[in-house]
């Protein structure tokens, strides 16, 4: 991995303090998140934190990433979580990390294993519909393709090399397929939200400085309106039977 990827996610800490309306609508995935949270008595990691502030909601959380900084507790790998904390974690938590994952079937299988029987994944990735399409293969400055075949792509840096589409192609497309690999995973939950107020935030790559009375509007809007038939994030919740 280059230095690229790191410099970005410190670049980013604390970015809830400086684009406001990011910060809520971040604050908004991290409440959904501990809502759907399992009450068996593991551990609750975060994988690939980030600039994440997840800990400032959801208590006794570890957040983790593949380096270390002053936002990480831990350095954790994804694909050696089920070695490392074998039958220990009651929560995996992924915000816009699983797309990043170019091996995702071993990933789930580690996971697999280092879930407690109850345990959860629990992730917010890319939206799959009309609009979240327009939306990632115009502005988006990662790639979003439906049409790749297997499960794995080709990735030089994970925090930087990524396929937005791969949440649909793995529990949508090829359901069958998922369930027949990990027969003990049940989705419990998809529910597709912001199909207008992350762009008005403009994201991490542009503070467009909008308030937050402004979005937090435009986000009620959204959940009376529009979030199940355009949203372009999923908040996505499986389980371990």
């Amino acid at each position: 991995m280059n230095k690229e990827g790191e410099a970005l996610t410190q670049n980013r800490l604390g970015f809830e303090k400086l684009n406001i309306a990011l910060g809520v609508l971040y604050k908004e995935w991290y409440e959904l998140i501990s809502h759907q949270l399992s009450e068996s008595d593991g551990m609750n990691l975060e994988l690939g934190c980030g600039a994440s502030f997840m800990d400032k909601i959801i208590k006794n959380l570890k957040k983790s990433d593949v380096f270390i900084n002053s936002n990480t507790d831990l350095k954790i790998d994804a694909m050696e979580v089920g070695l490392k904390f074998e039958n220990k974690i009651s929560n995996l938590i992924l915000v816009n990390v699983f797309h990043h994952i170019s091996k995702p079937e071993l990933f789930l299988r580690s996971a697999e294993k280092s879930l407690l029987k109850g345990g959860r994944i629990i992730m917010v990735e890319p939206s799959n519909n009309i609009w979240s399409r327009l939306v990632y293969k115009l502005v988006g400055h990662e790639k979003f393709d439906t049409e790749q075949i297997t499960w794995e792509f080709e990735s030089n840096d994970p925090l930087l090399d990524s396929n937005q589409a791969l949440s649909w192609i793995i529990f949508k497309r090829d359901y069958k397929k998922f369930k027949k690999l990990f027969p003990k995973f049940s989705i419990l939950s998809k529910k597709s939200m912001m199909p207008l107020s992350y762009l008005l935030s403009g994201g991490h790559t542009h503070n467009t400085k909008v308030g937050k009375i402004f979005i937090t509007i435009i986000r009620k809007l959204e959940r009376m309106f529009f979030d199940n038939q355009f949203g372009i994030f999923d908040l996505i919740c499986i389980e371990k039977n």
